[in-house]
């Protein structure tokens, strides 16, 4: 008898509205609330309001619902400060006040540990605060030119569809100055139908400004963008795509960075009072107010001196890595691109710091063998991005280092990579959050684990 597949029915959500009431926030900031032995998560629903809501989607008891109208608002709700708050997906929690979205968040970590690793949290030894406005020194906008007219702006939610924007109420007060001029400026090159992002870095020294092209810049839009990275006294740079004389794939392109106008030692970021010099396209924490006492936290917590043997895993061009060094101890700071190790490396060269070491490596990949990793060492920190870090705490485990210190940008990876470190002895120490990305649904971890 021949058996035929029958694909099983799907489940029809049902759209009629009813009424609910919200509870408390998850950890993404929404709204947690209950009904006939279900329950429900919905953004935009602040605990204590009452709204008509329609079901979006229900698997088993759990699901969740979207708003139709607010019945009754809670008292904590904010009015929002932004004209694009329901095109730019950038700032989702803008109508949540920011300590009440870190105290939704931070229990919500709570929660998570405690179901994921069956470990209770106290309440946090460190908690990070940042404003809610002008922390946002560095930035990536979209680019395109429709109709003969240049427009700058963030992607929408859940879309690629381009949401103009000549000023953003997170980023810093130099970038939304410079912005409007610098729309109209790259309007009136002939080229602009090939500028694909624009790049911004509110530095510590100059403002930088970076064009990635899809074509060569013609000579005379260079001098454009130079008369105007003149005027504003910014770093300006180009990204062009090239083909390599020499290469194993006769197709490929790669592309190239340079600076056409001001002075790239001009960019550079302060950690812990040390010059750390930068790229516009570098990889720096983004809210430098947050980043300051972070640092501080973690040079504190590792307590570096003559003697310590320290390692700094994803260390990116030194953040931690050169305030550790500049304390005494020996460090050595890994992350897999090699340029960023380079630069790293030309960081502690300048400010003389002859203790701190720097190596280009894959740490997702086997590298046990790699000459870093036979040595021994007595803390080590690690800032993944938001993948998180299996293979290097499983290392750190073996290596039985005394002190760890993790941070993380993804609670789910962050509980993972914590049950490794769990199973092997390590006990959490301390904790904290940073609020590095206030109004949105992003929160830094902080954990300190200690094998006795």
């Amino acid at each position: 008898m021949v058996s035929f597949y029958t694909p099983p029915k799907k489940k029809v959500v049902s759209l009629k509205a009813f009424e609910i009431q919200g509870k408390s926030l998850d950890l993404l900031g929404r709204g947690v609330c209950s009904q006939d032995g279900c329950t429900y998560f919905c953004d935009g629903l602040l605990p204590g309001e009452s709204a008509r809501v329609v079901t979006e989607s229900l698997k088993g008891k759990v699901g969740t619902l979207k708003i139709t109208k607010i019945l009754k608002a809670s008292i904590l709700r904010q009015n929002p400060d932004c004209d694009l708050l329901q095109k730019c997906g950038g700032c989702p929690l803008q109508h949540i006040d920011k300590s009440l979205a870190l105290e939704g968040k931070i229990e919500g970590l709570r929660r998570l540990f405690k179901k994921s690793l069956g470990v209770s949290l106290d309440a946090p030894d460190l908690v990070i605060e940042s404003e809610g406005t002008n922390y946002r020194r560095a930035c990536r906008l979209s680019a395109r030119a429709d109709r003969g007219v240049f427009r700058l702006g963030f992607r929408a939610e859940k879309s690629h569809a381009l949401v103009p924007v000549e000023k953003c109420n997170v980023l810093t007060t130099r970038i939304n100055e410079i912005l409007p001029n610098l729309r109209a400026c790259i309007d009136n090159l002939s080229c602009k139908h090939s500028v694909g992002h624009v790049e911004l870095l509110d530095s510590d020294g100059a403002l930088g400004i970076l064009l990635r092209m899809t074509k060569f810049l013609s000579k005379d839009d260079e001098l454009v963008l130079k008369n105007f990275a003149d005027k504003y006294s910014a770093v300006m740079s180009v990204s062009e795509p090239f083909k390599p004389k020499i290469s194993f794939d006769k197709d490929a392109i790669v592309l190239k960075e340079r600076v056409i106008a001001g002075n790239e030692e001009d960019l550079f970021v302060t950690s812990q009072g040390i010059k750390v010099l930068c790229q516009t396209s570098s990889f720096v924490q983004v809210n430098s107010g947050v980043n300051d006492k972070l640092g501080a936290f973690v040079v504190d917590t590792l307590n570096p001196q003559k003697g310590k043997r320290i390692l700094d895993l994803f260390c990116g061009l030194g953040n931690f890595t050169l305030p550790i060094a500049a304390k005494g101890a020996d460090v050595c700071g890994v992350d897999i691109v090699r340029d960023m190790i380079a630069k790293a490396n030309n960081n502690a060269k300048k400010a003389n710091l002859e203790n701190a070491r720097f190596a280009a490596c894959n740490l997702e990949e086997p590298f046990e063998t790699q000459t870093f990793a036979q040595g021994n060492f007595d803390c080590a920190v690690l800032d993944p991005g938001r993948q998180g870090a299996p293979r290097a705490t499983k290392f750190l485990a073996s290596k039985k280092v005394k002190t760890i210190v993790m941070i993380s940008c993804n609670p789910q990876a962050c509980a993972r990579d914590s049950i490794e470190l769990i199973n092997k002895g390590y006990k959490i120490k301390k904790w904290g959050v940073m609020d590095m990305f206030p109004r949105t649904r992003h929160i830094e971890t902080v954990l300190v684990f200690f094998l006795s």
